[in-house]
């Protein structure tokens, strides 16, 4: 067990990783759903290592029953969608954007619970919902005479719809075990959201294979530290701290995404766009602080 500053520093470090993943996908400038593909395809040779180490250690039996291998294949389908939807985002209205827009997915998860388990959303979500869709009006630029890509905040938050889908399936699909294999999990995940939105960019007839040595090594650095250095960074990081202390530091995604967007391509967001922004970061706060006291 880490001490509580290195986890939370472990925690940040993942969500910087996170950012810089959405700078990567901005600065490749290639088909969304292809890099979406490759990215995953080439994150399972560098988990392989983890997947070995863990099958060594774990009862297969019982950290991998087919109820949880099938939901990380259904799982995988979803995140594969997400991925394309967020690429597709980054590339139409910037890394910034997207990565707060995919915040979303903090109130879309009580809401599928309500639809598939008739468990009752928290009233709090009747403020957090209009405050969040007034941040996504603002930073889209609704107000303003110049405003950005519909099309993008769309696939901004069809993005965050399908990673909430793939949270949904996860958690409820997870092995009942104190030891599980979440390194299996993740690569079983790769490989269905490679499949997933390499199927997509073959029938869109978007389908790309790099051409030179740089394209394929921007993609290898997108698959490590998109895939494995975040999930290695949050695995290990929120095994050592209170988990509204883990979820409170995975929110700071979006605020490395919008600064590195400034710092990186001059991506200058306007107040609105800025104050737009604050607004849903705030809110998905609010609703993991408020989510994380009614379990308690």
């Amino acid at each position: 067990m880490l001490t509580t500053p290195r986890a939370a520093a472990l925690m940040l470090l993942g969500s910087l990783a996170m950012a810089g993943s959405a700078a990567i996908i901005f600065g490749l400038d290639a088909e969304p759903m292809s890099v979406a593909a490759w990215r995953c395809f080439l994150a399972v040779p560098m988990l392989l290592p983890f997947v070995l180490w863990e099958l060594r250690r774990v009862d297969r039996a019982e950290a991998l029953p087919t109820r949880t291998l099938v939901g990380a294949a259904v799982g995988g389908v979803a995140i594969g969608i997400d991925y394309s939807f967020y690429n597709t985002a980054i590339g139409l209205i910037g890394p910034g954007l997207a990565t707060v827009l995919i915040n979303i997915q903090i109130v879309i998860l009580p809401l599928l619970a309500w639809t598939l388990e008739g468990l009752r959303p928290m009233r709090q979500l009747l403020v957090i919902v209009p405050l969040m869709m007034v941040g996504v009006a603002l930073a889209a630029g609704a107000f303003e005479e110049t405003s950005i890509s519909l099309f993008g905040v769309l696939a901004g938050l069809a993005a965050g719809a399908g990673y909430a889908t793939y949270l949904a399936i996860i958690r409820r699909t997870a092995a009942p075990t104190l030891r599980p294999a979440p390194f299996t999990v993740l690569t079983v995940v790769c490989l269905t959201a490679g499949a997933t939105a390499l199927t997509g960019a073959l029938v869109s007839g978007r389908a790309e294979l790099p051409t030179t040595g740089t394209q394929w090594l921007w993609l290898i650095a997108l698959a490590f530290i998109g895939q494995v250095v975040v999930y290695l960074c949050f695995n290990i990081g929120m095994m050592s701290l209170h988990e509204t202390v883990a979820g409170a530091l995975m929110l700071t995604g979006p605020i490395f995404a919008v600064a590195l967007g400034i710092v990186l391509f001059a991506d200058l967001p306007t107040p609105a766009q800025l104050v737009g922004c604050g607004l849903i970061i705030f809110g998905a706060w609010w609703a993991s602080m408020a989510q994380r006291r009614r379990r308690a």
